[in-house]
This record gives C-alpha cells, structure tokens and sequence, in this order.
C-alpha cells in the first residue's frame, strides 16, 4: 500500500544552513521509487521553496494551507483580494510600520522595513 509523506522544510527537510542532506534526499528518492508520494507542507509560499535546493517532490502544502500543488498542477490558492491588499498597505504605511507581503510570484516589502533592517 502506498503512503503519502509530509515534510517540513526549514530546520527538518532543510538544515539551518540551507542545505538538504543527501541521506534526506537519498530517502525522499527510495520513498518515490516504492511508490510513496512525498510533500512538503510548510509555511513558506510557493516562491520561497522555489529558491531553495529540495530534491524531486510530488508537490506540496505551501503558505500555512493557503496554497497546495499536487504534481504541478495547482489544487488550491486562497489568497486575500486586491482590495484587502491595499486596505492592509494603506494601514502600515499610515502607521509607519514596516512589512512584507509574501506571493506565489516574490516577497515584497515597503520602505519602512528596508529602513529597519533585519
């Protein structure tokens, strides 16, 4: 019987040097050939674990559940309306708070977090 396998990424599937064992990926390969599905569920967004060095994966829970992927093809994208976007922008920048919107497309931030650094 084949299994679906879920896997977090920063501090498990990755190590806290951005990089991906190969035992890790040595295992994410004999899981597939067997016949399992392997995932990611995270809460980084679909452009985050774009830059990241994972291995082959059937897809992946992405965003704290508000975007899923099932071997390329998109299942699920809940995102927040244009308007609710630019109501939160408009709020920050009225309070000189610094932010970053995170998309399937970048992460995005306005001046005021440059200025506050990391």
């Amino acid at each position: 019987m084949s299994k679906i396998v879920f896997l977090d990424v920063d501090g498990t599937l990755i190590d806290y040097e951005a990089k991906t064992p190969a035992s890790a990926k040595t295992a994410i390969a004999a899981a597939r050939a067997n016949g399992h599905k392997v995932y990611i569920c995270t809460g980084c967004s679909k452009a985050e674990i774009e830059q990241r060095d994972l291995p082959e994966l059937d897809g992946m829970i992405g965003g704290n559940g508000a975007y899923v992927e099932d071997n390329g093809t998109v299942v699920m994208h809940q995102g927040l309306s244009p308007e609710d976007v630019r109501h939160i922008v408009d709020w920050c920048n009225e309070r000189h708070l610094g932010f970053y919107l995170e998309a399937n497309s970048g992460m995005y931030c306005n001046d005021y977090m440059l200025e506050q650094g990391p």
